[in-house]
């Protein structure tokens, strides 16, 4: 008897949506080291699974959760985790619990998973997008809605593991670095600003803040917190298996020492209320990395109410269209022209990214190819041709008589690297 060939994924499991870039896609948790980006142009740089996976920075020294390559999104249990429990039943992690539907829509530049759990007569429908404007943070919005023909009651826990600091400290000094953590409650979430920067390269006081904090639709302040790893999973637990969920705990009342210095934890948990058949209930998650811990205030203000979010939404969604319908690209196969649209943005992704802050590209410190750039600033010249003269001009600045021409440029004009070991190639 021939053996079943082990081919899980679905087939057409994607197609275009509409007249523009925007796709859709069935399971696409079946599709294996599958993630998409997420991006402003004022370095808030993330990266986003089916499984709400990947990881939220601003550089090489400044990662709001854990970092990750591709490899490791198969086997992390980091994610962008949402817990709901309904009337004692057993808590749904909607981010990762398998479910019986599932469905992906995206576009330039947002993402928004819908699935449903049957068994507790829930649905969610979670979006995740970078606003344009200069903010770096991520925003999140779920809506829960109760599809079954009974009322229930609802506790939510948004659960995000805070690890606030360079990459380098992921094994690197990673214990020395959790103790300088300082935890700080904010009305609406958890923010960590770290005394110091502690890598080999020397130790340096540290302002910037990593913040998680949300709100009802309403703007209402969640309920509580569970601001460290300890205080959320619990010995023994994993957070896979949070002892303050599954177990329903109350908030903790922390003291310094059990709050400081420690791994910390964004788990947000929300006031439980009552879901009628039909009706939803919608959370807002704020996170991002502030170079000042008031910039949080001015994010709440916002973006902490759903009809904010929903404007910042449309303002995102406006700005990277009119950036692709710079180029248009007609020709008689619809979805090769929508196609073209991807296209057009990755040089965009490219100055934006680098080479090192998308989970397959895990290579370099954040550094970017001198000669790629040169490439770039072709695709540049149609689409931003104001930008291009600017990075022509400064690529220039790297040509050198002796023919040792840079190989590296750095984030801020004229700053270029022979390469990390600091040799200069001919």
């Amino acid at each position: 008897m021939a053996k079943k060939k082990n081919d899980s994924a679905p087939k057409s499991w994607w197609h275009f949506t509409g007249t523009d870039e925007s796709f859709e896609a069935t399971h696409p948790e079946a599709i294996s080291r599958l993630y998409f980006p997420l991006c402003n142009e004022a370095g808030l740089l993330s990266a986003i699974t089916p499984q709400l996976q990947g990881d939220i920075k601003t550089g090489q020294n400044h990662f709001l959760t854990q970092p990750v390559s591709v490899e490791d999104l198969y086997s992390t249990r980091v994610a962008r985790q949402f817990w709901v429990a309904v009337d004692g039943k057993a808590p749904w992690p909607v981010a990762t619990e398998p479910c019986e539907k599932s469905n992906l829509k995206a576009g330039a530049l947002w993402h928004t998973l819908t699935r449903d759990c049957r068994r507790l007569g829930l649905q969610a429908e979670i979006t995740n997008f970078v606003p344009s404007a200069a903010d770096t943070v991520e925003l999140m919005t779920v809506k829960l809605t109760n599809t079954s023909r009974k009322p229930f009651r609802i506790t939510a826990t948004a659960a995000i593991p805070i690890f606030g600091r360079s990459a380098d400290n992921l094994r690197d000094h990673r214990h020395v670095s959790s103790l300088l953590h300082r935890i700080r409650l904010h009305a609406h979430g958890v923010l960590v600003t770290p005394t110091m920067s502690f890598d080999e390269r020397g130790h340096h006081l540290n302002t910037t803040t990593y913040a998680i904090v949300g709100s009802e639709s309403d703007g209402t302040a969640p309920q509580g917190f569970f601001p460290t790893i300890p205080s959320f999973i619990g010995e023994g637990g994993t957070l896979d298996a949070p002892r303050a969920v599954l177990e329903d705990w109350d908030v903790p009342d922390l003291s310094d020492v059990e709050l400081q210095g420690r791994e910390a934890m964004g788990a947000l948990r929300f006031k439980s209320r009552k879901l009628n058949p039909g009706q939803t209930a919608t959370y807002l998650l704020l996170m991002g990395i502030a170079e000042d811990a008031k910039d949080v205030d001015g994010w709440i203000k916002r973006y902490g109410e759903i009809e904010k979010v929903d404007a910042a939404l449309v303002a995102a969604r406006a700005y990277w269209k009119e950036r692709l319908d710079a180029v248009q690209i007609q020709t008689d196969n619809a979805d090769f022209n929508r196609w073209t649209r991807w296209v057009t943005l990755q040089p965009m992704l490219r100055k934006i990214f680098g080479c090192s802050f998308l989970p397959d590209f895990d290579y370099g410190r954040g550094g970017r190819g001198w000669r790629d750039l040169w490439q770039d600033c072709l695709a540049l010249l149609l689409l931003q041709p104001e930008s291009a003269r600017a990075l022509l001009l400064n690529n220039f600045c790297g040509v050198r008589l002796s023919g040792t021409n840079a190989t590296i440029i750095g984030k801020r004009a004229g700053e270029f690297i022979a390469d990390r070991n600091n040799i200069s190639r001919v």
